[in-house]
């Protein structure tokens, strides 16, 4: 009888775990959970990618817009938007999303210029964060 409630004890508490993103900083906990449940060994492949990724991704969207070219920025913001979501930055989807939809013409590069900029400073800013989830995600997995 005692062993029983033992494995009890430990099946009840594997049930009762913590998600697996619950400790990330930042990041949209909720959406990490239902893309990868609790599949750190994946999470670890698209953070890791999403870094070696991000500077060039960082800089196409620059180029395009100190070039003034409306459409390369539209596709460049286009293409990258899941890849903020795969990492928990959600918000920055939604501004993409929210500048792609506002940005048609030239002139609106310059007109959404501060908003621009304000989500590559966010983008930059959660380097950190996304490294240190990464090393947290090798570590578990």
């Amino acid at each position: 009888m005692h062993d029983c409630v033992v494995l009890y004890i430990k099946l009840g508490q594997h049930i009762m775990k913590e998600s697996l993103f619950s400790d990330l900083v930042d990041l949209d906990t909720t959406y990490l959970e239902e893309a990868y449940a609790n599949d750190a060994e994946t999470a670890a492949m698209v953070f890791e990618q999403y870094l070696q990724d991000l500077q060039g991704n960082i800089n196409l969207i620059v180029e395009s817009l100190n070039g003034s070219d409306i459409e390369r920025f539209r596709q460049h913001i286009h293409k990258q938007k899941p890849g903020f979501s795969y990492v928990g930055l959600t918000d920055v989807t939604r501004i993409f999303q929210d500048l792609q939809v506002k940005c048609v013409v030239i002139d609106d590069l310059q007109k959404y210029k501060p908003e621009i900029e304000s989500v590559l400073i966010r983008i930059n800013s959660s380097r950190g964060t996304i490294e240190k989830a990464l090393d947290y995600l090798k570590r578990v997995g």
